[in-house]
């Protein structure tokens, strides 16, 4: 069975690229086709995330975007993030003392092991 030129046949698929008609295009590009949240639904849903942590709503939200662009919401201050990753401090500790009681493990066999 003859060898398959690989070289050649990527030539050959970029030449039928090439030939293509220029009308027929492989990607539209154009608006999304999800309608995007009013500056009003954007504070709506602000405030009731802030209800929902407990925290106070962000204060200052960003308008909408244009063609299709996602509208972006000010970043909150740490406090308001506080109650929510409170566990995080707790899970640092426990690794922390997995890695100490690790170390301390490999220390105590380098002394006991023989050499």
């Amino acid at each position: 069975m003859p060898r398959v030129n690989r070289d050649l046949q990527r030539r050959m698929a970029a030449r039928r690229e090439r030939r293509r008609a220029p009308t027929e295009r492989r990607y539209q590009f154009g608006p999304s086709p999800q309608p995007l949240d009013t500056h009003d639904e954007l504070l709506d849903a602000a405030e009731l995330d802030a209800e929902a942590t407990g925290g106070a709503p962000a204060a200052g939200l960003a308008r909408p975007g244009r063609r299709g662009e996602v509208a972006v919401v000010a970043h909150r201050p740490f406090s308001t993030y506080a109650a929510d990753y409170a566990y995080v401090l707790q899970d640092l500790r426990r690794v922390g003392i997995v890695f100490g009681l690790l170390l301390a493990a490999l220390v105590i066999l380098y002394f006991i092991l023989p050499h």
